[in-house]
């Protein structure tokens, strides 16, 4: 089911932000803002009138408003008709921009509202765009502790009992930034971001076994915290044993992944086991990170050392 957002709801959320006021009778508030990116019914959520891509929230700006009105009447009728056909909710006129009063009682006629906002063009289509793409976004949510570490978007997962929030206040003390802990809601945003943030029930909370829920705003103050970031990692934390112990990569040449909302988003496996450093070990990892996606890959260089050194070797026999 694609997320929605009625108009009666967009109005009361966002009257003040985009400036709007009625400009039509308040019909068609049952009405729902929706996007779609599935193939063969792509429609963006907000977008200039256009009558070949029709979006949910019609803009009328200024080009729109000049050539509205070089037609005559009956042609003013026939392009809102066309309008209709799509997924069209309400319509939305810009700072000096007005649609002529047959046009409104057209949109009236078909239970569509019209607003009236003193934002410019640009204005009105970024902050509506803003708005609506949290609101709208698909997300879903993920059992595990969200970080910021390095300005990297961590997500440790593993099974209950693995040691997620140790982990995570091990972190905090070391100077990284806590998002989430225990469930993190994600949201895609766009075809190539995701980001994560924590339900507002148990934003600033942390569960640690023996010490039960701490406040980290309270013990550790303000800056150890992040409202939301983009995901770039997943740790996955393993309990390390003598049946699985052949299973870890030891080299790092073959990457994994994780599908977070259809995006594929890279994953390290973690052995857990007494004595060893974990926060230290996360803290590579997300730097390795760094260092992969700006071209450098110690796994590669390591394999090209050994073949460089393997073929010396040959030609001395």
């Amino acid at each position: 089911m694609r997320p929605a957002l009625e108009i009666r709801e967009f109005f009361h959320r966002y009257q003040q932000k985009l400036q709007l006021s009625f400009s039509s009778a308040e019909v068609g508030l049952e009405r729902e803002i929706k996007l779609s990116r599935q193939a063969g019914d792509t429609f963006e959520a907000v977008d200039y009138f256009n009558v070949i891509r029709t979006s949910s929230v019609v803009v009328v700006g200024y080009q729109e408003t000049r050539y509205i009105n070089k037609l005559s009447q009956d042609e003013q009728r026939k392009l809102l008709r066309t309008l209709f056909q799509g997924p069209v909710s309400t319509v939305i006129m810009s700072q000096g921009n007005h649609m002529p009063e047959s046009m409104i009682q057209q949109c009236e006629d078909h239970n569509i509202s019209v607003f009236q906002s003193t934002l410019s063009d640009s204005e009105l289509i970024d902050n509506s765009r803003y708005l609506l793409s949290h609101v709208l976004a698909e997300h879903t949510d993920e059992h595990g502790v969200y970080i910021e570490i390095y300005s990297l978007g961590v997500f440790l997962t593993g099974e209950s009992g693995v040691g997620k929030s140790e982990l995570a206040l091990a972190l905090i003390t070391r100077g990284h930034r806590l998002i989430s802990d225990d469930i993190t809601r994600f949201s895609r945003l766009s075809p190539d971001l995701i980001e994560g943030h924590s339900p507002s029930l148990l934003s600033d909370f942390m569960e640690v076994r023996g010490l039960g829920i701490v406040n980290i705003r309270a013990m550790f103050g303000a800056n150890v915290l992040k409202k939301n970031k983009a995901l770039r990692l997943i740790v996955k934390m393993v309990q390390f044993t003598s049946d699985n112990s052949t299973q870890f990569d030891r080299i790092g040449n073959s990457p994994q992944t994780r599908n977070i909302l259809g995006l594929d988003i890279p994953e390290v496996t973690l052995p857990v086991a007494p004595g060893r450093n974990l926060a230290v070990l996360v803290e590579a990892a997300a730097r390795n990170y760094l260092l992969n996606i700006n071209g450098y890959n110690a796994a590669e260089e390591f394999i090209k050392r050994q073949n460089q050194a393997i073929r010396e070797n040959e030609r001395t026999l």
